[in-house]
């Protein structure tokens, strides 16, 4: 929590200023665990649940102000944060790190974990003046991982 929601408002509150002068825009990073729980991740999706709100609040009270608030939506990434996650199942069921990656992300549409500078694009368009008119988004950036419901994975055909 202190991390994820008190980092993410002091620093909000610290740039206020600036942004307001220059109507500029804050983007948080969330996760796709701001809108879905998982095992043994309370603490985590709580936090990130958090982050989203503090957005959405930010977008809503600042907006008048031109400054404009969204907050990007990670799957898997492929990090040193992911990898310890994704090493540790690879060595739950005996298999390579590049095969774990694969299986967390079998049931994701695109089938891959994200790359870093994917998350870097759409944050750079979300602070930019193209995104212009985007206040308050919660942008999903997942390969598509929010757009199953888990329960009927298994009868999405297998992919070639």
């Amino acid at each position: 929590m202190r991390t994820n929601v008190t980092g993410a408002f002091l620093m909000s509150q610290a740039a206020l200023a600036p942004l307001r002068e220059r109507r500029g825009a804050i983007v948080t990073i969330g996760s796709t665990s701001s809108v879905m729980g998982g095992p043994a991740s309370a603490a985590y999706s709580s936090s990130k649940a958090a982050v989203l709100m503090l957005t959405r609040c930010l977008a809503i009270d600042h907006g008048r102000e031109g400054v404009r608030a969204n907050c990007v939506l990670p799957g898997w990434v492929r990090t040193e944060m992911a990898d310890v996650d994704v090493v540790a199942f690879a060595r739950e069921r005996g298999i390579e790190l590049d095969a774990a990656y694969a299986l967390v992300n079998a049931n994701t549409p695109l089938r891959r974990p994200g790359e870093p500078e994917e998350i870097a694009e759409v944050v750079a368009f979300l602070a930019s003046p193209a995104a212009s008119y985007v206040n308050g988004a919660a942008l999903p950036v997942d390969g598509g991982s929010l757009l199953i419901w888990p329960g009927v994975t298994a009868f999405v055909p297998p992919s070639d």
